[in-house]
């Protein structure tokens, strides 16, 4: 049966599996230059408040359809009616949308 250690991740790897150092080197440099700027975050709250904050801040990107995934589906612990309230959302701004401007403004 093969010896079984935990890497530097913490996973258990077989003898077997072990890539040579020259590898494991190559790919960590790979790794490095493909994200430079890659954060690390230590929980989800924190990684989906990136997320959202990426999104909201990218300029190619609907502002209030960002606004919703955030507020609907970007969250740790999700309202149990989470996609019931995301449609609800996302049709309220579609029909703001398609009603025409001067109706929402004699309206």
């Amino acid at each position: 049966m093969p010896d079984s250690r935990a890497n530097k991740w913490g996973e258990l790897v077989d003898e077997y599996e072990k890539a040579a150092p020259e590898d494991a080197v190559v790919l960590e440099m790979i790794a490095a230059l493909a994200a430079p700027e890659a954060v690390v975050v230590d929980t989800p709250e924190a990684f989906l408040i990136g997320v959202a904050a990426a999104l909201k801040g990218a300029e190619d990107v609907d502002t209030d359809l960002a606004a919703i995934l955030s507020d609907h589906l970007l969250t740790v612990t999700p309202h149990d009616n989470v996609i019931a309230n995301a449609k609800a959302a996302i049709l309220t701004l579609a029909a703001q949308r398609a009603t025409p401007a001067e109706e929402q403004a004699d309206g």
